[in-house]
Formats: C-alpha cells, sequence, structure tokens
C-alpha cells in the first residue's frame, strides 16, 4: 500500500487521497501554513480513505457528509482532468442532496456573464450539444465535458441550481498586467479590490509559483514583477469567486457547494477564507490529493 506524509494542516477538514501513477512530491501538501494548532502535525495518508484534519485519523463517508450538513459553504477542490476526483463531487452532491434538497452548487468554470446560460440549462431548455455551444465551453473553459458531465446531469434532473461565479477572463489579465485600479468603474463592480496583504497566502502562491515549470522567456530579471501579477491575478480569482459564492447563499437561502481547484482551497486560506470574512458562515472544505 503506497503512503504519503501530508501535513495535518487546516488544508481542509477532510482529505481524500486518489491512487495516481505520479511519484512525485508535492511540497504544497507539506508547508506549515493555516491554522496554528495543526500546522506543525503530520498524517500519513493512504489511496481512498477520508481523512478529518482537525482529528488527524479516517472516517467514514457518512460522518463527513454528516459534518457538511452544519454548514453554509461546502468547498471541494479539484485537478481539473482528473475524473476520479470529479466523481468524489458528484457523491458528495449526490448525498447531500438526498439529505436536505436545499442546496446550490458554485462553479468555477464560468464567469458570471454565463449566468443565463446556466440557467437555461438547468430549466431543461438546452440540450447537451447547445450547452456547450452557448457556454463556449471549450473557449471558457477547455477541459473535456465528460470530466462534469454527471455533475451538470444531476443538477438538470434534480432541479438543483448552478451559479457562475468567475469573472470574465480579460478582466483577470488586466489585472495581471496593470493592476485593479486600471479596470473601468463598471468592471470594478465585477471583480472587487482583492487583498493582496495576507502573507501566508502570499507564501503559498509563491512556492507552487516557483515550483512550476516556467516557459523561458518569465525567467530572469523580471521574474518577480512576473509573479506580482501573477499573484493579483490569483487573488482577484479567490475575491471574485467569494463575492459571488456569499451572494448565491444570501440569494436563494442555501447551502452552496463550491467546485474549484484545489489551489484556491489550500490551508483554507484562498477563497474560503475571503468567503467566511465576507460572511461568517461556517464552512467545510475537501481536498482530493493523489497518491
Amino acid at each position: 500500500m503506497k503512503i504519503k506524509k501530508i501535513s495535518a494542516l487546516a488544508v481542509l477538514f477532510f482529505m481524500t487521497s486518489l491512487l495516481s501513477v505520479s511519484g512525485e512530491e508535492d511540497i504544497t501538501l507539506t508547508m506549515k501554513l493555516g491554522n496554528k494548532k495543526l500546522r506543525d502535525k503530520t498524517m500519513d495518508v493512504s489511496p481512498g480513505k477520508i481523512y478529518s484534519a482537525r482529528e488527524g485519523k479516517t472516517i467514514p463517508f457518512s460522518r463527513m457528509i454528516k459534518e457538511m450538513n452544519e454548514s453554509d459553504f461546502v468547498y471541494i477542490g479539484e485537478t481539473h482532468n482528473s475524473m476520479p476526483m470529479h466523481d468524489v463531487q458528484l457523491k458528495i452532491i449526490q448525498a447531500l442532496h438526498e439529505q436536505e434538497r436545499n442546496l446550490i452548487v458554485g462553479l468555477e468554470m464560468f464567469p458570471v456573464s454565463h449566468q443565463e446560460t446556466l440557467n437555461k440549462w438547468n430549466m431543461g431548455i438546452l440540450s447537451h450539444e447547445e450547452f456547450i455551444q452557448e457556454s463556449q465551453w471549450y473557449v471558457t473553459w477547455n477541459f473535456n465535458f465528460g470530466f462534469y458531465e454527471g455533475i451538470f446531469k444531476l443538477a438538470k434532473d434534480s432541479r438543483i441550481p448552478l451559479y457562475a461565479l468567475n469573472a470574465p477572463r480579460k478582466l483577470i489579465t488586466q489585472i495581471r498586467m496593470k493592476g485593479w485600479d486600471a479596470l473601468s468603474g463598471e468592471e470594478k463592480e465585477i471583480v472587487p479590490n482583492p487583498d493582496l496583504s495576507h502573507e501566508e497566502h502570499r507564501t503559498l502562491i509563491r512556492t507552487i509559483f516557483e515550483s512550476a515549470e516556467l516557459p523561458h522567456q518569465m525567467k530572469g530579471r523580471g521574474l518577480e514583477m512576473v509573479f506580482e501579477g501573477l499573484y493579483r491575478a490569483q487573488s482577484a480569482w479567490d475575491e471574485v469567486m467569494a463575492l459571488n459564492a456569499v451572494r448565491a447563499q444570501k440569494r436563494e437561502d442555501k447551502k452552496v457547494v463550491v467546485l474549484v481547484g484545489s489551489g484556491h482551497l489550500l490551508y483554507n486560506i484562498g477563497v474560503n477564507r475571503r468567503a467566511y470574512e465576507r460572511s461568517h458562515l461556517p464552512f467545510k472544505t475537501v481536498v482530493c490529493i493523489e497518491i
């Protein structure tokens, strides 16, 4: 049985590990960030199990769902092209819906300008092919729709409202290149001014940045400027998704399940932190990792 040692950090409340052929170590899972009571602890984790970071041990799926029922927000992180991770997301959404039928799903992959298309899908107006075309799926997201098809089918069949959480990509690019002040007044209404002062979050994103294989043209004396631009963009992504998740919760008065890349959730200092600062409502986080 393959085992990986990770920090017991407040990355998340629950951790599902998935078998992978990858043997690479992910240094972002062993950083001393987040909850001070947990940051010095580690856990040995093995494939196919659910772990409570708070308790430092495995828990059954039913226990995880029961604890999620006490929260207004549930964040489920993903690697976008991992089918097993999307299967976990679907299983959690199904279980929560069966228990309380008081649920909405927030989606990283759609900018708010696509909300009407999501509404039409929910109402059964669009076929599969029409939805792919009208949503510009392979322009907006560009990951195989098959990864998410089960989730979208469940939402349509069960009338679970879907909410777009993201900003149009051109606005994030503008922030990366020139900063938030370069946006127009109307654009600033879509993307709030991102908080860039959280040092632990900056440390996490810098670690991810420095461990990435950078294109040759990005290396050199301007590397720090490149990082600052990318950090502005990452923070803007987190800020706008947090804002829209909170808005959706207030509008529907229902539990929000947020599907987003795991990098936006690690150590509970990304989208989840920013949404909590706006709402002060309880949340749980699930991050799937590969072993």
